[in-house]
């Protein structure tokens, strides 16, 4: 016959608190909601009550300290005299109210911005042959060219030129030229002008190039502007930045930023060329 010993209370206990983790064997702390509710409401009333007079009494909870801040709703005792409060405060006068209407009511879709790709027009010129012939010279071929022009086989230039015609005292046609020298032989046969973020592009005829002893390469091309290419003559005289870009028949392209001086340039040249009664060809 087999007798079973029940082992003391405090045995047992001590065996259980054994088998436990050292997280378990500690005393398990339970918070009562009701009242941990009522201590952070008293908190949060005693820090907006400083923040709203820091001369105020800490434990004055009367709605005199607090019922001017925005509290959560649990602890507005007179919902309708804080939304008084709030009412006052966001309230616009007439003035105000008229200012942010027709602020509210102004369109401020974006329908363009930027530049427009120009065309050509007939604008009247406002300078006279006296005032802008000082800035030209008359080459020994009878071009009239921007002074500022270098006609060296080693400079870049991009420019308008136009000659006189000597037995009617005409202008022969406004002509594009284009002088490129750099070590890389591009060969170019087409030029693209991005003009305020427009492509204009042009395509030259023959070129004469060649190469100079110190291994560099020039190549210039010198074409009529005829009237396909008035746009392309207007933007350029007309343009806030502009930049060529050479495109070779070897795959190597160059790009050149146009400086504020040849820019001009285009617009005095074909100012002056306007008043000496030049007109664009209509043949293509």
């Amino acid at each position: 016959m087999v007798v079973l010993m029940a082992a003391p209370v405090g045995m047992a206990q001590s065996s259980r608190d054994e088998n436990k983790t050292p997280s378990q064997q500690r005393e398990i702390r339970r918070l009562h909601p009701e009242r941990e509710r009522a201590k952070a409401q008293k908190k949060l009333q005693e820090q907006m009550s400083r923040k709203a007079d820091p001369n105020a009494d800490p434990w004055d909870t009367s709605e005199e300290v607090w019922g001017t801040v925005d509290l959560p709703r649990e602890t507005v005792k007179d919902d309708n005299a804080v939304e008084g409060r709030r009412l006052l405060h966001t309230t616009k006068s007439p003035a105000e109210q008229a200012m942010l209407d027709s602020l509210l009511n102004v369109d401020y879709s974006i329908t363009e911005y930027g530049y427009r790709r120009m065309r050509w027009r007939d604008l009247p010129v406002t300078k006279t042959i006296d005032q802008l012939l000082p800035s030209f010279v008359e080459r020994d071929s009878g071009d009239y060219v921007s002074k500022y022009v270098s006609y060296e086989l080693t400079s870049n230039e991009v420019f308008f030129t136009f000659a006189m015609d000597e037995v009617d005292s005409l202008p022969g046609p406004l002509r594009l030229c284009v002088h490129y020298c750099a070590d890389d032989p591009i060969d170019f046969d087409q030029l693209i002008f991005s003009i305020d973020g427009y492509d204009y592009p042009f395509y030259p005829g023959e070129t004469i190039h060649g190469e100079l002893d110190d291994g560099l390469y020039w190549q210039w091309s010198d074409d009529v502007l005829k009237a396909p290419y008035k746009d392309l003559v207007y933007a350029l005289a007309h343009s806030h930045w502009a930049a060529i870009k050479l495109m070779s028949t070897r795959g190597i392209h160059h790009v050149k930023m146009l400086t504020d001086g040849q820019r001009a340039d285009f617009a005095a040249t074909l100012d002056l060329y306007r008043l000496f009664g030049g007109d664009f060809p209509d043949n293509r």
